[in-house]
């Protein structure tokens, strides 16, 4: 009789000759084998969830070095490729792809039937053509006065700190702006942020303390299944940083619940607003899925992420290179004084875009904040495609960070400076198609419009009608790490404020 011992040597020996064979075909015999890399990421993905999870959000600084080491396409994991070239973006990302988003990494913020985590391409078109029109240039301008509205409040908390000769949290400040705007635009609803004491709003600290997870949920999706099960009263106690959130869901479910039972409550909103798009009747759209209080909750809370923060840190990131640069914060507010020579009067939107030199500070701000800061992984099909050059097979990850991009210093010469007269050149147009802040293609940002709109007002505004003084700022405070979007780890940026002099 074959002794236990013998059994437990040989199920060993099988699973130690498994391991080898699988190791040995990915690193020899694998479809990317040819492309360079660390040999552990061609191994495991677990070497991506390293720099993901124990590094603190490092991949996308992580993947600078490992371009610098191994050239323009790297293998990173066992099935994925990431590049650096130029050219790649608009090859992966660009209008006329098809390449489809990668479930591990969209399924990880948990609002799997928003169009943001969509897959399929007919779905996602019939969705953004739903959704594409609340967001169009004549809709923003139609709402401008919601959106300038929620600008001087924030302009008159921030001259509160002027009384007390504290310095603001101008990292809070904005993004609470921001998470006000897009809640009353697309809810004509209020956050509250901006009410908050310090701006210490509850969403947006739940926000903080609760992206880190994605990566977690990424890696380890059981995890995610197991704590998203959990009823939300058990929830709020066993993570308390989450409160902010589920308060977030409980309100926007309550407004849902109410717009369902009723749709002509609608009627007695102050504005139109993203439901008003959702709910109307589309009989030549056959292919959207039915109205469910699952889907439109997904759809809100994404709408409301993406809106309350990409726009308040291009702002932090914004302020802080103005302050930084005397010259460029000179010449913005003279440039904006003489076109807006009565700051007590309203500028429009569309009298603020007309000025070319707050339009290159807005861009090269765009650039250096990066918005989403995280590749974003497609996978190649239907059929092989170029890519950069070279033919990918279908089936394989790919992706190429805005940060390797926006970094490029044959793109952008001496890319870590703030220079707004890089885009005020004569060839300043070849520029556009590498700034990728809000992405390209047919995925591309949808709140694009707004997201203008609100820079032009929120930059022109605070720098025609305050004067600020950096306190005790370094680089530190806008330097972050990578959760999707940028998280700032040590002091937020602040500043002293006081009203312009005229």
């Amino acid at each position: 009789m074959i002794s236990h011992y013998a059994l437990g040597a040989v199920a060993a020996l099988c699973l130690t000759i498994a391991v080898v064979s699988q190791a040995h075909k990915r690193l020899y015999r694998h479809s990317l084998s040819k492309y360079p890399g660390p040999p552990l990421a061609a191994l495991t993905s677990w070497y991506k969830a390293y720099y993901d999870i124990i590094k603190d959000g490092g991949w996308a600084e992580h993947l600078e070095h490992l371009h610098t080491q191994y050239g323009s396409i790297i293998r990173v994991a066992p099935n994925e490729l990431h590049f650096s070239d130029p050219r790649a973006y608009n090859d992966i990302y660009g209008m006329g792809t098809r390449h489809t988003k990668q479930p591990e990494m969209y399924s990880c913020f948990a609002t799997d039937l928003s169009v943001f985590a969509m897959f399929d391409h007919h779905e996602v078109t019939q969705r953004r053509n739903l959704i594409g029109p609340f967001f169009s240039r004549r809709a923003i301008l139609d709402l401008e006065n919601t959106v300038q509205g929620k600008i001087d409040l924030l302009v008159s908390r921030l001259l509160e700190y002027h009384f007390t000769k504290k310095s603001a949290n101008l990292d809070l400040a904005f993004r609470a702006l921001s998470l006000e705007v897009i809640t009353a635009y697309c809810f004509a609803t209020s956050s509250n942020a901006l009410d908050s004491e310090n701006f210490r709003n509850g969403v947006l600290e739940a926000i903080d303390q609760t992206l880190p997870m994605i990566w977690i949920f990424k890696h380890f999706p059981l995890i995610k299944t197991l704590l998203l099960g959990v009823p939300e009263c058990f929830a709020s106690v066993l993570k308390p940083s989450t409160k902010g959130i589920l308060e977030q869901r409980k309100q926007m479910g309550s407004q849902i619940d109410q717009i369902i039972k009723d749709p002509s409550s609608l009627q007695t909103a102050d504005h139109e607003t993203i439901y008003h798009h959702f709910l109307t009747p589309q009989p030549d759209n056959p292919r959207l899925p039915p109205i469910t209080r699952e889907w439109l909750l997904d759809e809100g809370l994404y709408l409301r992420f993406a809106g309350s923060d990409t726009v308040g840190n291009t702002c932090t990131v914004a302020t802080y290179h103005i302050l930084n640069n005397k010259d460029v914060h000179w010449k913005l507010y003279n440039i904006l004084k003489e076109a807006w020579p009565d700051k007590e009067a309203a500028a429009s939107y569309e009298t603020l875009e007309k000025l070319p030199y707050l339009t290159a500070v807005i861009k090269e701000s765009l650039r250096m904040a990066h918005g989403v800061v995280s590749p974003l992984p497609r996978i190649v099909g239907p059929s092989d495609a170029e890519i950069s050059g070279v033919i990918i097979p279908a089936g394989t990850v790919v992706s190429m960070g805005a940060t390797i991009l926006h970094k490029n210093p044959d793109i952008f010469p001496e890319p870590m400076s703030f220079k707004p007269e890089r885009w005020l050149k004569e060839d300043s147009a070849e520029l556009e198609k590498y700034l990728v802040s809000f992405s390209k293609g047919p995925r591309s940002c949808l709140g694009i419009n707004l997201a203008w709109c609100e820079l032009y007002l929120i930059i022109g505004t605070v720098f025609r009608k305050l004067d600020l003084v950096p306190d005790n700022a370094s680089i530190e405070n806008i330097s972050y790490r990578e959760y999707f979007v940028p998280v700032h780890r040590g002091r937020h940026f602040h500043a002293f404020v006081s009203p312009t002099a005229e």
